[in-house]
């Protein structure tokens, strides 16, 4: 059996959605200030695997158009989200991300806005007493998180956090790139 989380506190359905509305407009703003010559290359003294402005932008709409959406909508539906999802382990989120990461990063900032707003758009709907309730199994496995259940609450956190591990990729990029 599964154990249920560690208790967080309470966390605002409306707090959140601004967070994840805001973590996409701070994103979208340092994608606009990226010397265009960088957002689908890298400077020299970036290393073989670190990625583009374009590449982080495609793992952030993957990562929300096949997992975070999906999931926040299951959940909203009052299923646990397991089934509902790829999971993790099986490579797509990378294999997926590198399909789509020559597009043109406007194109990516509309796949990953639509979903950002869908988003917004479900925690705003979600009950106070059920955003916060553990319900999901799906990071039990997982050596960081270990063997409890997460509530919406916290995979839309996590979520925004998400974005912004990113975001502070592409703002590095637009920061410290040669013009």
């Amino acid at each position: 059996m599964t154990d249920r989380a560690p208790a967080y506190p309470e966390i605002s359905a409306q707090d959140t959605a601004r967070r994840l509305t805001d973590s996409f407009r701070s994103v979208e703003w340092a994608v606009s200030i990226v010397p265009p010559q960088w957002t689908h290359a890298l400077p020299d003294y970036y290393g073989p695997n670190d990625w583009t402005v374009a590449m982080n932008l495609a793992h952030l709409v993957v990562y929300e158009e096949k997992f975070a959406t999906p999931l926040l909508e299951a959940l909203a539906a009052g299923d646990d989200g397991e089934g509902a999802v790829p999971s993790p382990g099986e490579g797509w989120l990378l294999r997926d991300a590198t399909a789509i990461a020559s597009e043109p990063v406007e194109v990516l900032l509309e796949r990953l806005a639509n979903s950002r707003a869908r988003q917004v758009q479900i925690v705003e709907s979600f009950p106070r007493d059920r955003f916060n309730e553990p319900v999901t199994p799906l990071w039990a496995k997982s050596p960081i998180h270990g063997r409890s259940l997460h509530s919406a609450a916290w995979v839309a956190t996590k979520t925004f956090q998400h974005t912004w591990e990113h975001g502070n990729a592409i703002l590095r990029i637009a920061l410290f790139a040669p013009r």
